[in-house]
């Protein structure tokens, strides 16, 4: 896969899992007054399904994004290790002129 197929894959997981997150709270927000009919009531059904939905999906959101700040501190800090232990101070690297 080329990197801009990759790329456009992901922006198209993002869109459907942002729109799912989007009317699943939409709605729980205009049905949570409806009149109910009894046990079998298909809207509290549904509610409960959404409720679902939006704990689960909520619960890989948190776990994504703690993985993704974890991840980028790592490469952060192992990039100021390795930067700072590659810099050598050399009479050159400080621009010191021996004229003697």
């Amino acid at each position: 896969m080329s990197k801009s197929r990759i790329r456009a894959t992901a922006w198209i997981v993002l869109l459907v899992f942002s729109l799912v997150l989007f009317f699943s709270s939409a709605f729980i927000i205009v049905h949570s007054d409806h009149d109910c009919t009894g046990e079998n009531c298909s809207i509290c059904m549904v509610l409960a399904q959404r409720h679902k939905t939006l704990h689960t999906l909520g619960t890989a959101v948190a776990g994504v994004l703690q993985l993704t700040l974890m991840l980028c501190m790592v490469a952060a800090l192992c990039n100021i290790i390795i930067s700072s232990h590659s810099e050598h101070t050399t009479l050159i690297s400080l621009k010191v002129e021996l004229l003697n």
